[in-house]
């Protein structure tokens, strides 16, 4: 079997992964500094539009976008997941391909692809665990806000 170059190194696995981890953190940042703000625009909004029977529907207009947002945090920490054990099946194949080719076996036949298989698999972990922690995070802050503004319609906020 011939020797799969794009499988070294920093390979495209392990790329795709580190991507997702940008746009995971990227995406936590957003919903985080978004928040606060979101809080304030719809006490504004109920303070001067204090109309009950439509509340409801008004705050989920406003936080939907920001679930939205949050689902896609969850997404990708599952996909992360595959990837990691992706690039895990890719590098054991790779092992096993290199003793192949060398004919006999060798640790340093077989180092390269197992090195391989721990790197994306941490990565895959690496990634995961970190954005369902982030995704548990902003979900509950988010569901907070939303009790707080049903709230509003009992005691006014000030």
């Amino acid at each position: 079997m011939k020797d799969l170059g794009f499988l070294q190194g920093l390979d495209w696995v392990s790329s795709l992964i580190i991507f997702l981890s940008v746009w995971n953190l990227g995406t936590f940042i957003h919903v985080w500094s978004i928040l606060p703000k979101r809080k304030e625009s719809l006490k504004q909004n109920f303070l001067s539009e204090n109309n009950p029977s439509i509340w409801e529907e008004k705050l989920s207009e406003v936080l939907f976008p920001i679930e939205t947002k949050l689902s896609w945090m969850k997404h990708l920490a599952g996909i992360s997941t595959m990837l990691g054990l992706l690039g895990t099946v890719l590098g054991i194949s790779e092992a096993f391909s290199s003793l192949q080719a060398a004919g006999t076996v060798s640790l340093d036949a077989f180092a390269g692809g197992i090195k391989l298989a721990l790197v994306t698999t941490i990565l895959g972990l690496f990634v995961a665990i970190p954005s369902l922690f982030g995704f548990q995070f902003l979900k509950h802050r988010l569901l907070d806000l939303e009790r707080e503004a049903l709230s509003w319609l009992k005691i006014p906020p000030r």
